[in-house]
């Protein structure tokens, strides 16, 4: 009898979400919810998350950054962020980052700055510069900083082009940590003038495969990182909800939602190792 007593009180511990999940919305809310688009139960479900989590990431190398709430970029991924969710194929490398591996993150593409100020507030590297063309992202990176205790070194630069790059000071381009995510643009960045800028610097880049002429193009930009770097594809990664406490009730639906970051495909991230010289 004592075990079968633990076990209803277990038992009963564990449905309690649940229960409590159906005491808080309204009739009138749950038609609502029936008719909503699923982008727009998805902004629902990923701000839910993230009020849940106060706004501070849970889980993952960036345990205990600050998100803003009325985010520039990216809102329907604020609560994937704050569970640690969000393009884990890169968390899953950041988080292997040990303090001094890189002292510089150049961060092209920054957006809201998740990744710069991220990188920042963990301690894993001593100065970040993002390159964002949107006005509003900057202000959004300065203020998102500024909410993280403005952590060790941050520049914000406006358009990453191979002139940019090549301008920046070489302790900068040293052995650093470089992230390019600029939704297909990526071919015009990465020439071989760029490339043999950035021969020292690990690279991570997100490939866009929607532009014209993509296959020619890759080929022509693989050719020519191969000659400063080997070549590495970062495996695609699950993103498996069952084990996260916070979200077991919640639907199916919702859970898978949050989740999903609304990619035409599988997406290919590579990782650009320096040759030796």
């Amino acid at each position: 009898m004592k075990n079968i007593t633990n076990l209803i009180k277990t038992e009963l511990q564990y449905f309690k979400p649940m229960l409590e999940r159906g005491l808080k919305s309204s009739a009138a809310q749950r038609e609502e919810w029936r008719t909503e688009t699923i982008r727009q139960r998805q902004d629902r479900v990923s701000t839910e998350v993230f009020d849940m989590c106060n706004g501070t990431v849970r889980y993952g190398p960036f345990r205990g950054l600050k998100l803003e709430r009325d985010t520039w970029w990216g809102r329907l991924d604020l609560g994937s962020q704050c569970l640690g969710f969000y393009e884990r194929e890169i968390l899953n490398y950041i988080d292997c980052i040990q303090p001094g591996d890189f002292s510089t993150f150049i961060d092209i593409g920054a957006a809201d700055g998740y990744y710069a100020i991220g990188m920042l507030k963990s301690r894993k590297i001593r100065k970040a510069i993002c390159f964002e063309q949107s006005e509003k992202g900057r202000e959004a990176i300065r203020k998102n900083w500024q909410c993280n205790g403005s952590e060790r070194v941050l520049e914000i630069f406006a358009e990453a082009n191979p002139m940019t790059i090549c301008a920046l000071p070489q302790a900068d381009l040293s052995g650093s940590l470089v992230l390019v995510d600029i939704e297909g643009a990526e071919f015009d960045l990465l020439v071989e003038q760029s490339l043999k800028a950035l021969k020292s610097c690990t690279i991570i880049i997100e490939i866009h495969n929607w532009i014209d002429d993509f296959p020619a193009r890759y080929a022509a930009f693989l050719r020519n990182a191969a000659k400063h770097f080997a070549i590495e594809i970062l495996a695609p990664v699950e993103r498996f909800t069952t084990s996260i406490p916070e979200l077991r009730d919640f639907t199916d639906d919702n859970r898978l939602l949050l989740i999903s970051e609304r990619r035409p495909c599988l997406m290919r991230f590579l990782k650009l190792i320096p040759r030796a010289a």
